[in-house]
C-alpha cells in the first residue's frame, strides 16, 4: 500500500498533459472538446495547471479554457503505415466493389460458358473489391498522413505550496 502511494506521488510530479509519453508544448496544434460540447482547434499559447490558452484557428482570436471544462484533448500525430494502409484498403475495396457491379450489367452472357448476369456481378464485386483494396492499401502505406491522438490530461489534487502533489490520469 505504501509503495502504491509513493508511485502515485512520483507520477504526479508532472504538471503537463501527456500524449503517448509526449508533452503538449507551446505552439502545438490541439483540438479541445469542452463539457458544453464545443470543439475548438488551435495552437497552445500557454498551459497552466488551471487553464489552457489557445490561439484559435481561422483568425477567431484566443480563448482561455478552464481545465474543469475540458472533456477531451487531442493532438496531431503521425499515423502508422499499417493503420493508414488498412484505412485506405477499406475505402478502396468499397469503391472497387461498387464499381465492379457494373461488370454484370454490361453483357448478358460473359465467357464461353455463358456466365449469368448474377455471376458476372459477383465476379465484378469480388475482383473490384480485391484490386481496389490492394490499391488503397498501397496508397495508405505510401502516404500515411496524420491523425488526431487523444491526450490524457493530468488533474492535480492538493496544493503545490506544501511541496507535494497527487495526480490522477483520466482517459478520454
Amino acid at each position: 500500500m505504501k509503495s502504491a502511494l509513493v508511485l502515485l506521488l512520483a507520477l504526479g510530479l508532472s504538471a503537463r498533459a501527456t500524449a503517448g509519453g509526449e508533452d503538449v508544448e507551446r505552439g502545438q496544434r490541439v483540438r479541445v472538446t469542452t463539457t458544453a460540447g464545443e470543439r475548438l482547434t488551435g495552437r497552445v499559447l500557454e498551459m497552466t495547471a488551471d487553464a489552457i490558452l489557445l490561439e484559435l484557428e481561422r483568425d477567431r482570436g484566443s480563448r482561455s479554457i478552464s481545465r474543469t471544462e475540458v472533456a477531451g484533448l487531442e493532438t496531431r500525430g503521425a499515423r502508422s503505415r499499417s493503420r493508414a494502409a488498412w484505412s485506405k484498403a477499406k475505402w478502396g475495396a468499397l469503391i472497387g466493389a461498387v464499381s465492379g457491379t457494373t461488370l454484370g450489367f454490361q453483357h448478358e452472357q460473359i465467357g464461353e460458358d455463358g456466365t449469368s448476369v448474377g455471376g458476372a456481378v459477383a465476379l465484378g464485386v469480388w475482383s473490384g473489391g480485391l484490386f481496389g483494396g490492394l490499391i488503397g492499401a498501397a496508397v495508405g502505406a505510401l502516404r500515411p498522413g496524420e491523425e488526431w491522438v487523444n491526450v490524457s490530461p493530468r488533474v492535480h489534487l492538493g496544493t503545490r505550496d506544501r511541496g507535494f502533489s497527487l495526480s490522477v490520469t483520466l482517459e478520454f
